[in-house]
């Protein structure tokens, strides 16, 4: 433990307006005492150590090198190794990989190597493992945190699903996965509220409203085309290209909002809060397909009701479906690799080439196929400068956009008090918050009292993503951990001194986002068809990332791996 102050290169209120948003400094000045105390340049008492975590970006700025200077400096420069010879080479280690790897080992192909940068495997899906004295044992995710039941659309997650035994042989979820009571409260008005919408003092234009959205939502779910196609799905590659329906996305959703005459601020930030939380995106930024999409692809039976399909968690969140993917790949995985270029004819045997982040030296691998389960603007720069779709795909992944986010897992040596008659929730919010608020990470362990992990969100909206980015990356461990200890203070007053510890991780691209006509792009859609036996699987394609949408893209994959 650590009682020292941490230096900030910033005022309090800076740091919380580039991050959190204006908005936040009205609430953070009535916490703090002032604006006198809320504008020094010293944190207050952070009585707590931890890390600050972010991926591996050196192969990314290595990519944007000609071939002959991306070995530069390595011990693999200008050395001749005999190429490993496999089947298939996946590379990338996220939920499409190792949704890719999964099958083919399903469907008899064991041959291949996953290949991944990271030290570990999942990518925003990954989770971590925290020990103390107070709490024993628990994971916490880094990422995603929770994924909803899968309908009958999405056969090949369920059978996963199935086979993690996280349901039943009637595909029906077992207790223990279904997210417990209480799921999730609102802060509002210096008092918790159970449900995610405040509702204790709204009006009749506020009810009105958000049941009259409600029946639009679930009008939306019901909708099919003149082929019986829904609309809204998932996975995606289930739904329709209606050209009715693409018109959504044409529009933001605020637009949409707007036109349809939703005024109510309380449904206007549920809406805005719900594309924040999805797609690090404001309700004016994203598409209205895929706004829409969030309310209207999960309902369970959109004939009968608009009751939303019920969501399936563990503690280290969807880190534990990636250690169940990882489970059946056994040996065959490779972290700490960094793929820098790769050669050949797009039809026949592929070399590529790339090093071990932790040793420098090379790695040379030969496949028959390789699927590409990175982000875009990785992926174009892997393929062959001279191969005759290489520019265009390039061109392509310039119209593709990522958000940044910060994700901080604290660890709590004993709960925060709360009011009367209420208890901490698995998700927590407050209302009209540019922070996302917190997952708790305990929630399903049973363990309603003592100390715990809480799962801290930001996704960082600005319209300017790379200046953003930037600003961002250059964030010390104390500036972040004063931001989040900030926004917690506004409903846990004291919260800081029950901290242990705060790791936070600094996701520069942490995800694909639904833009304004993202969804009918024709650069997605080029984006997903193969070059001869190079194949692509990432959320990129679906313009959301979602985990069905990575498990569905690695599913494709396999399968035309296997043609």
């Amino acid at each position: 433990m650590s009682d020292r102050r941490h230096r900030l290169r910033y005022t309090r209120r800076e740091l919380l307006s580039s991050v959190l948003g204006w908005g936040a400094i009205g609430a953070a000045s009535i916490q703090s005492g002032g604006c006198g105390i809320l504008n020094t340049h010293w944190s207050g008492n952070l009585p707590f150590d931890g890390e600050r975590i972010r991926p591996n970006h050196d192969a990314g700025h290595r990519l944007r090198l000609p071939i002959d200077q991306r070995f530069s400096g390595t011990s693999s420069e200008n050395t001749s190794l005999p190429p490993t010879e496999v089947k298939c080479v996946i590379v990338g280690g996220g939920v499409a990989g190792l949704s890719a790897a999964y099958h083919l080992q399903k469907n008899g192909l064991d041959d291949f190597v996953v290949l991944e940068l990271e030290d570990e495997l999942g990518g925003t899906s990954r989770s971590t493992h925290y020990q103390s004295e107070s709490f024993g044992s628990m994971e916490a995710p880094w990422g995603a945190h929770y994924l909803p039941m899968p309908g009958p659309n999405n056969q090949p997650l369920r059978d996963f699903l199935r086979e993690c035994d996280a349901l039943d042989e009637n595909f029906e979820p077992h207790e223990q996965v279904l997210c417990r009571d209480p799921e999730e409260r609102v802060w509002k008005s210096g008092t918790w509220q159970y449900g995610l919408l405040p509702m204790q003092d709204a009006n009749d234009i506020d009810r009105e409203q958000l049941q009259r959205f409600q029946t639009q939502m679930q009008s939306f779910a019901a909708r099919r085309d003149s082929d019986g196609t829904p609309w809204f799905t998932l996975p995606t590659s289930m739904a329709s290209i209606d050209a009715e329906s693409m018109l959504l996305d044409q529009q933001s959703m605020a637009e949409w909002m707007q036109a349809n005459d939703f005024t109510s601020p309380r449904l206007l930030w549920l809406v805005d809060h719900s594309c924040r939380d999805d797609y690090g995106l404001r309700s004016d930024q994203t598409s209205a397909w895929a706004g829409i999409f969030y309310f209207a692809s999960r309902m369970v039976d959109p004939a009968q009701s608009d009751e939303s399909a019920p969501l399936l968690t563990w503690p280290s969140g969807n880190g534990h479906l990636v250690q169940q993917l990882a489970k059946t790949i056994g040996d065959r995985r490779r972290t700490r690799q960094a793929i820098l270029s790769m050669k050949g004819d797009p039809d026949g045997p592929l070399d590529l080439a790339g090093i071990d982040t932790a040793t420098g030296q090379g790695n040379h691998w030969r496949a028959n196929s390789v699927i590409l389960a990175v982000p875009q603007f990785i992926a174009c720069r892997l393929l062959p400068s001279e191969w005759s779709q290489t520019r265009s795909r390039m061109e392509a992944a310039k119209s593709f956009q990522y958000g940044s986010w910060l994700v901080a897992n604290i660890v709590l040596k004993d709960r925060p008090p709360e009011p009367a008659r209420t208890s901490m929730a698995w998700d927590n919010v407050r209302y009209q918050s540019e922070s996302l608020g917190y997952v708790h990470a305990g929630h399903q362990t049973g363990r309603d009292h003592g100390g715990t992990v809480l799962t801290w969100y930001q996704a960082l909206t600005t319209d300017d993503a790379a200046l953003t980015r930037n600003e961002l990356m250059r964030l010390t461990w104390a500036e972040i951990a004063e931001v989040v200890c900030s926004d917690l203070e506004v409903s846990h007053p004291g919260i800081r001194s029950l901290i242990e510890r705060l790791d936070a991780m600094v996701w520069g691209h942490a995800m694909i986002q639904p833009i304004v006509g993202s969804i009918a792009s024709p650069h997605r859609k080029q984006a997903s068809q193969s070059i001869g036996n190079v194949h692509f699987a990432s959320t990129d394609l679906s313009a959301m990332a979602l985990f069905e949408e990575a498990f569905d893209h690695g599913h494709r994959a396999a399968q035309a791996v296997m043609k």
